[in-house]
């Protein structure tokens, strides 16, 4: 089995993962309503929440494992199509690193205080600072996928270059680079479900086509 396709399993696992991250941690109180401090007081006073936070972080910094795999497969693929290593296969790989980055730190700022309950009895819960933790790690993701976005970008002008891919996948590209670059929440999580997509088409391409394709 070639690397590219071993790049396309890792691919589809980290949006199975991150997917099952996502959906396994239980909606939080929006930190901006009205009464947010006793809601927070009351979502983390049932205790399945705090296990949710646990496994949701985990489950989410596994699938950065497989992103890690599933990125270096596609940088590999432009860089060898390019022949060099150009400005916008470096900026793929800051951008990635950035996301890879952000995106860990996303998950465990976010899960900090339910894992804390959960593994500490004694710790007291400071509604306040987990008010502060939940902007926190929404301000992380929106980061993520602002960093995620340049990559993006950039493999859009090297598949345009070299038609190693589908030329379709890199406009599908800049609409996703366009809406996370605003760093407003609901266009940074459209940008998010979009970016999964795209992660799919690529590794299903690498899984199904291992050798470079034509447009």
């Amino acid at each position: 089995m070639t690397m590219r396709r071993w790049s396309g399993i890792a691919g589809i696992l980290f949006v199975a993962l991150a997917v099952a991250s996502a959906g396994v941690q239980s909606s939080k109180p929006d930190t901006l309503k009205v009464g947010a401090v006793q809601k927070f007081v009351n979502f983390y006073a049932v205790k399945s929440h705090n296990t949710h936070d646990l496994v949701s972080a985990v489950l989410g910094i596994i699938g950065l494992f497989f992103f890690a795999w599933f990125i270096g497969g596609l940088w590999s693929a432009l860089r060898d199509a390019e022949g060099t290593t150009s400005a916008p296969t470096i900026v793929i790989a800051i951008g990635a690193a950035g996301f890879f980055a952000l995106a860990a730190m996303g998950h465990l700022v976010g899960g900090v205080v339910g894992i804390s309950l959960h593994f500490d009895k004694s710790y007291k819960l400071d509604p306040g600072l987990a008010i502060i933790l939940t902007d926190l790690a929404t301000g992380l993701i929106m980061g993520a996928m602002m960093a995620m976005g340049a990559a993006i970008a950039a493999t859009g002008v090297l598949i345009r270059r070299t038609r190693v891919l589908p030329t379709w996948i890199a406009w599908f590209g800049f609409v996703i680079t366009l809406l996370a670059l605003p760093v407003i929440p609901p266009l940074s999580f459209l940008a998010a479900f979009l970016f999964a997509i795209w992660t799919l088409v690529i590794s299903i391409l690498f899984v199904m086509r291992p050798e470079p394709v034509t447009a």
